[in-house]
């Protein structure tokens, strides 16, 4: 066990030397690697800028249009859930619509939304 050790730490070792071939710190290095972090920097902010101007992205707003739709038929046919079992305590038990109304906790206007 100890010779394979020995053997993987030459190998790495090895590894090591090659990997650092054309990375010995140069001046050239030095200035790309700096030009690398100012383009970071700048691509940071320009992704900045595009993010406060997202709202106004059509696809945005088509999205946010459909994503309302969707709700606004949600509350309908939870509204439409509500009144078919209020039609049916009303039926089934001889409540008054102002007694299961207060009993649930449901508002008097409730109403669909348009």
């Amino acid at each position: 066990q100890f010779a394979e050790s020995s053997q993987k730490k030459e190998a790495l070792q090895k590894s090591i030397e090659k990997a650092k071939i054309g990375r010995e710190d140069t001046a050239e290095r030095a200035a790309l690697i700096e030009e690398l972090a100012a383009l970071q920097q700048k691509k940071k902010q320009l992704k900045t800028e595009i993010d406060k101007y997202r709202e106004c992205d059509p696809d945005v707003i088509e999205e946010m249009r459909q994503t309302n739709k969707v709700a606004k038929e949600a509350a309908n046919r939870w509204t439409d859930n509500i009144f078919s079992i209020k039609s049916w305590a009303k039926r089934k038990f001889g409540f008054e619509e102002s007694r299961i109304d207060k009993s649930f906790g449901i508002p008097e206007d409730l109403d669909y939304i348009d």
